[in-house]
């Protein structure tokens, strides 16, 4: 992409995402008042001269209509040694916001600033307007933020070395990674747009997908939930940093062949890589039984997706934490994600300096300001353009709906990150799917490639277990922020979790014909990968180094199942009436009944478990009653309390060779193609038994040095 010059009529240097400063000094005279004076008129005076500075040196941006985004900054300097004036930082709040809502810009001001700030030896300001995003500081730094974006305009008919589609989890990594030193152009394109990070909620960037009526939960449609916006589903997620066990990413491996890199050993270095964990306090640490292993996590400076473990542990979790101390045999592992599991705590996506979310965005996007890494948002994706084998071009529309469709040429590469349930119809928008269903839409077949869009998994929320009990005489505290007081797991295998029966639950598994329970006319190819995953989880049924169940420890006798591994598939594809519209989303839900018998296993340990362990508290079982005891009234329990989504949609571009209904090969490239890759959670072959985000991560983070070595390769 060509830089924008000086000369240019428009600051399209915003759209570079170069950084554009204009310093003034605030003289001592102007600003500063006797020390003793903090009042009204020093206040006014301040105010008044801070919005004609801001207006003179904004001037120039805000012409053309179009909306881009600055960032003021106020910085103390000394002058002459003079004292400092007194500044009321969220005193300016109002007046900057105003300022900038009166110019067509919907901007904010960070808020993370002391209320009043006095930095000794300070006598003036510089102001600062620049494109860019900025940390705020508690020494006299204001920043009034709004994130920088380029215009949809600015990008049509341009090139860059990578066009990435999707700004969430996978998307921004990447994105940062592969333009981290300077020599490759970067454009990500967002469906969803910006917002106050410090209020991410569902709300304001997610989007929900109703899935088809499911059969087997009395047709029920579930609203399949997913991040849309800048930082994606890192945005709203629960914040849960888990890792699964070593097996499980072992089996990807075994699923991808016997060169395959995608093992524990070929995924640990960048699960280190992709988060920097901050130790707790051991005295706290210590209180909890809280254990991690620091050589499992990584503490690059360099690295801003934090983790650290929850500071809002309560004496209810002790009491959780002894009563599965009662279990004998059961694993404490000194950290849980070192490869194997059990009980232990584990982290979650956030800074400890401030106690709140750290995610993709401001991991891997605010704050770098680089000139060649660019964001275009609120644009819909709806085609990739091929030539021949290679992917040439990216064609979105506003997110909106209205307005004329934009293309951008790709010189290497384009790479899909828009998620398990975009991203397969983003491809099959293209012409890449199964050649039947693309057919009816009346799409031209560009690849036949019937895996995109199947094995389509989630992890299953059951219903809950609930028992009325005295608990224990503790400090009486105010209660908790539910997500913030999470970390404390119990993740067990099926011979853990089932020891009278879990040999028979695999022994069934095993002899099922796994074709009657997939999708009708389902491709002979996905039969076979289907058959393969079938063998290999039908073996690790009988094996402890798989963990099936995740019992979230909140300390009192009452839980919701949450499975790890399912045995049914669903699927993802357009609408062949309406193509552009939502993507049709049927999870299949408990099509294959072993997933009743899973969870019935799983109702039937933790009721155990509240009996045995909490017997000491006078438990009384409440939901879903003593008299709900045979396998048949759990399993219709079992029905009207199952959820499949547990936020965690994965599978639908599955990295498996394409005779096994694959979608990508083992450098993420789409099979039939040369340089269009697939990274998100949609390539994951099989589920892991954790929370997704940090495979995820680690995803993308591997991704990034595949694209890399091939560039320097001179491929793509």
């Amino acid at each position: 992409m060509k830089e924008a010059t000086a000369q240019q009529t428009r600051p399209t240097t915003i759209a570079a995402r170069a950084r554009i400063s204009a310093h003034v000094r605030l003289i001592k005279s102007a600003i500063a008042a006797p020390s003793a004076a903090r009042g009204p008129s020093t206040t006014t005076k301040r105010d008044l001269l801070l919005q004609h500075l801001l207006r003179s040196m904004a001037a120039p941006w805000y012409g053309g209509g179009h909306r881009d985004f600055l960032i003021f900054e106020l910085h103390p300097f000394n002058l002459d040694g003079q004292a400092p004036p007194w500044i009321d930082v969220a005193g300016m709040f109002p007046a900057i916001n105003q300022l900038l809502t009166q110019n067509g810009h919907f901007g904010w001001v960070r808020s993370k600033v002391r209320a009043a700030v006095a930095a000794p030896g300070m006598a003036g300001l510089t102001l600062e307007a620049h494109a860019g995003s900025v940390r705020t500081d508690a020494v006299g730094t204001m920043a009034i933020t709004r994130m920088m974006t380029t215009p949809k305009s600015d990008v049509a008919g341009q090139e860059y070395d990578y066009v990435i589609v999707g700004a969430g989890t996978a998307g921004l990594t990447v994105g940062d990674r592969i333009s981290e030193d300077g020599k490759y152009t970067v454009l990500v394109i967002e469906t969803g747009g910006l917002y106050d990070p410090s209020a991410p909620s569902p709300a304001g960037c997610g989007y929900s997908f109703p899935s088809v009526p499911q059969r087997d939960l009395d047709n029920r449609i579930i609203s399949a939930l997913v991040g849309n916006c800048v930082g994606g589903s890192s945005a709203i997620n629960g914040m849960a940093l888990m890792r699964a066990s070593a097996k499980d990413y072992d089996i990807w491996a075994e699923l991808g062949g016997k060169r395959s890199t995608w093992n524990w050993k070929g995924i640990f270095p960048y699960f280190k890589k992709a988060t920097h964990l901050k130790e707790p306090d051991p005295a706290y640490a210590a209180s909890f039984n809280l254990t991690y292993d620091l050589n499992a996590w990584g503490t690059s400076e360099n690295t801003r997706v934090y983790a650290s473990f929850s500071s809002s542990f309560r004496p209810l979790h002790r009491v959780g934490y002894q009563a599965l101390r009662k279990i004998s045999d059961l694993a404490f592992p000194r950290d849980g994600s070192a490869g194997t599991h059990g009980v232990f705590y584990y982290p979650l996506s956030k800074d400890p300096a401030t106690e709140t979310r750290s995610y993709a965005r401001t991991g891997h996007w605010d704050d770098l300001n680089r000139p060649n890494y660019h964001l275009v948002t609120e644009a819909r994706v709806n085609k990739i353009n091929l030539k021949k084998k290679r992917a040439v071009s990216v064609q979105f529309v506003p997110a909106n709906g209205s307005g004329p469709a934009v293309t951008v040429k790709a010189k290497r590469e384009v790479i899909l990150s828009a998620g398990a349930l975009r991203t397969p119809q983003i491809l099959q928008l293209s012409g890449i799917g199964p050649k039947k269903l693309l057919k009816s839409a009346g799409i031209d077949v560009v690849i036949d490639l019937p895996g995109v869009g199947a094995n389509f998994q989630d992890h299953p929320i059951g219903p809950a277990i609930t028992f009325n009990w005295t608990p224990p005489d503790l400090p009486q505290l105010p209660p908790p922020n539910i997500q913030l007081s999470q970390g404390l797991a119990a993740i067990l295998s099926l011979p853990t979790i089932a020891p009278s029966n879990y040999k028979s639950i695999a022994a069934k598994y095993a002899k099922q014909d796994i074709a009657t329970y997939l999708a009708p006319d389902t491709h002979p190819s996905i039969i076979r990968g289907q058959r393969k995953i079938q063998s290999i989880f039908a073996r690790e049924m009988l094996k402890p180094d798989v963990s099936f169940l995740n019992y979230i420890v909140g300390g009192s006798p009452s839980a919701q199942p949450i499975g790890f591994h399912i045995t049914s598939r669903g699927t993802v594809s357009i609408n062949a009436t309406d193509p552009g519209s939502h993507p049709i989303v049927d999870y299949r839900a408990l099509s294959n009944p072993l997933d009743v018998d899973l969870m019935v296993a799983y109702i039937r340990f933790l009721r155990w478990h509240f009996r045995a362990n909490y017997a000491e508290y006078n438990v009384t079982e409440v939901v879903p009653g003593e008299d709900v005891e045979s396998d048949e009234a759990l399993a219709r329990y079992v029905v009207q309390g199952y959820s499949p989504q547990g936020w965690h949609p994965v599978g639908t571009a599955a990295k498996m060779p394409k005779e096994y209904g694959g979608v990508v090969d083992e450098d993420l490239v789409v099979h039939g193609t040369e340089n269009l890759r697939v990274v998100d959670a949609s390539i994951m072959p099989a589920l892991v038994a954790a929370a997704t985000q940090q495979t995820v991560y680690a995803i993308a983070e591997k991704a990034a040095d595949i694209i890399k070595s091939a560039s320097g390769r001179g491929r793509g």
